[in-house]
């Protein structure tokens, strides 16, 4: 049997990524959808976290699905696309092949010049998190409606700072990623412009690195116009590799 790991993004919970656990159990993958560390409680517990407890949490979920399977494919959103270079870059083959949806290996430019400002100055002692643009994320009204129910409220400013640090280490170690990737992303997504995916793209190793555009979503493509297609296209990818 093969499994997949299945990661969700930054304030989110697994119910934010449940179009794409349905497509793989259909298609017969045994799944495994963890809650990240410090994630699906409280915007204060998600504050207490940092990108190393949220690795914990993949690479604990990651070692017991390779208990029960014989191959382990991945699939991550947003921060759990992150987190899955990182988990490719450790365990290098031992990630059979992945489907990073909207991967935020640099951030928009509203928070790219956001984060120092704030980080290295006063006003991260002022600013402990902020409110959610959920119509940013979600162009589609009734998943955004659904991400909201699924999701924190707000984010916390650390919970950014530790999302920064995760992408130059990263960044860092691209060149050791060789697993197949299948990057899905949107043109519309302000949190993770598409630049993200030339920049993954020429930073791997891998030799087989894809794209697909979802037209209309914008950013949590598990929860937007097209998620079945995404889904799909994620099955459809890693059953070249089986």
């Amino acid at each position: 049997m093969n499994g997949c790991l299945v990661v969700h993004g930054l304030t989110g919970t697994p119910a934010t990524a449940v179009s794409l656990r349905d497509a793989l159990l259909r298609a017969g993958y045994c799944v495994s959808c963890p809650c990240l560390a410090g994630h699906g409680v409280s915007v204060d517990e998600l504050a207490a976290s940092t990108w190393r407890d949220w690795y914990h949490t993949v690479r604990v979920a990651f070692g017991e699905l390779r208990k029960d399977v014989e191959r382990v494919y991945y699939a991550g959103i947003s921060l759990g696309a992150l987190l899955g270079l990182k988990l490719a870059m450790d365990e290098g083959w031992g990630v059979r092949a992945m489907a990073l949806m909207a991967t935020p290996v640099c951030l928009g430019t509203l928070e790219g010049l956001m984060v120092p400002l704030v980080r290295y100055s006063p006003l991260r002692w002022l600013i402990r998190s902020v409110p959610k643009d959920f119509e940013r994320s979600v162009a589609d009204p009734d998943g955004r409606r659904r991400y909201e129910e699924s999701s924190l409220p707000s984010i916390p400013t650390r919970a950014v700072f530790e999302i920064s640090d995760l992408q130059r280490e990263v960044m860092a170690g691209l060149g050791r990623v060789t697993s197949p990737i299948l990057m899905l992303h949107s043109m519309d997504d302000a949190v993770a412009p598409p630049k993200n995916v030339e920049m993954v793209k020429k930073g791997v190793s891998s030799d087989i690195v894809e794209e697909k555009y979802m037209p209309r979503a914008r950013h949590v493509l598990t929860m937007d116009y097209g998620k079945e297609r995404a889904a799909e296209s994620a099955v459809d990818f890693f059953g070249r590799f089986a």
